[in-house]
């Protein structure tokens, strides 16, 4: 049953704040930062006459998938109104909001998994034995990790066009297996790193078992 629309007395009674620019602040300035950082990285190499290894491609490619979701953000926030109450929200092309917001996070999901792929690609040439195993264990399940939940979005649908177009007729995961599945994969983007830590610190006799 659909909730009847609000009138004009009842929505002066809501607030009506708009977070959209500091939402937009907030990812063009880390955004900013973090090609502050990788650009000096990559000048140091440069001038040292070091090339490229693996992990700098990957951290390039997961930089690019972070301005690709800042220009989505930007333009949830121009064209939709994202970061106001929901009631504020100017969705005059549904399917097409559906298709930014999924897009928005899968990129997103995308650039964390690759992010922290590339430092377990550094830790690869400071191990070996069991431990240097180990990572590649890790590396592994990172990246299904991240595939699995940046699909998530696409394929909640039977058939998948449902997804991003409601008037589809076809079934749809309850709204909460989507949430319980991201909340799971979040608690792994959480471990894999403290692992990370624990092998990074670990000492080097350890690390040639």
């Amino acid at each position: 049953m659909s909730t009847p629309p609000l009138t004009p007395e009842q929505l002066a009674q809501l607030p009506h704040d708009d977070r959209g620019p500091a939402l937009l602040a907030v990812h063009w300035v880390l955004t900013g930062l973090a090609v502050i950082f990788l650009g000096l990285r990559l000048y140091c190499k440069r001038i040292t006459n070091r090339r490229l290894l693996w992990d700098d491609w990957i951290l390039m490619a997961a930089l690019l998938t972070i301005l690709v979701t800042d220009i989505l953000t930007t333009i949830l926030v121009i064209e939709f109104g994202l970061g106001r109450h929901s009631w504020d929200l100017k969705i005059y092309d549904l399917s097409k909001f559906i298709i930014l917001i999924s897009s928005r996070a899968t990129f997103t999901l995308i650039s964390i998994g690759w992010s922290k792929t590339a430092f377990a690609v550094a830790l690869l040439r400071l191990t070996t034995g069991l431990t240097r195993s180990s990572v590649w264990f890790i590396i592994i399940s990172l990246n299904i990790t991240t595939i699995i939940s940046a699909l998530v979005p696409w394929i909640q649908c039977a058939p998948l066009a449902k997804t991003w177009d409601p008037a589809i007729p076809g079934t749809c995961w309850a709204p909460k297996v989507g949430t319980k599945i991201w909340i799971g994969m979040g608690g792994l983007f959480i471990f894999f790193p403290s692992l990370f830590a624990v092998i990074s610190a670990a000492p080097s006799k350890m690390q040639q078992l």
